[in-house]
């Protein structure tokens, strides 16, 4: 059976807001995502989850939290009614659009937030998808130039070997769950 993590909008959001103030309040899409990735993955292999949640595609891009670009994309086609979302997009550039509530964020979030961010904050957005592009994750689940799915047991291809057996124990805590 595959793991999964149910998507957590509020805090997904949140992630991307701390992310988007941390640098002035505006940040290329491609950034964005790449960096939310990057976070994902690393909160994955230390603590057995990710901050975000929900599946992710490996696209011609890199891979994507499927559900927080839907977000995005959504909120600036103007396709979610009433519901509220803190971004606002121009052209590649998306911009916070509320403060960030550190509040939906748990320690551990933060933490793999800030560790993110100064190793891969200052990067070119293309540098970070070339990143993603040599990842065994990636490669493994090349999408030419469409998309598939990207398996979160995959991202475990290169996990550093202090974390080799996280993926283990997240297995046996979805097995125990039932």
């Amino acid at each position: 059976m595959p793991v999964t993590f149910p998507y957590n909008r509020k805090k997904a959001h949140q992630a991307a807001l701390w992310f988007l103030h941390r640098h002035g309040g505006a940040w290329d899409i491609l950034k964005l995502v790449k960096l939310s990735f990057f976070a994902d993955r690393l909160h994955l292999f230390r603590y057995g989850r990710p901050i975000t949640g929900g599946a992710y595609a490996a696209l011609p891009h890199g891979p994507v939290a499927e559900a927080l670009s839907d977000d995005i994309k959504a909120r600036v086609a103007g396709v979610r009614g009433t519901e509220e979302y803190p971004f606002a997009r121009e052209g590649n550039v998306i911009h916070a659009t509320a403060d960030v509530d550190e509040e939906y964020l748990s320690e551990s979030d933060l933490e793999v937030l800030e560790e993110t961010d100064q190793e891969y904050g200052a990067m070119d957005p293309f540098h970070l998808r070339d990143l993603t592009h040599e990842l065994k994750a990636y490669t493994k689940n090349d999408p030419g130039s469409g998309s598939r799915d990207l398996p979160y047991e995959d991202f475990f291809e290169d996990a550093p070997p202090e974390n080799s057996g996280m993926l283990e124990i997240i297995r046996e805590d979805d097995e125990a769950r039932g």
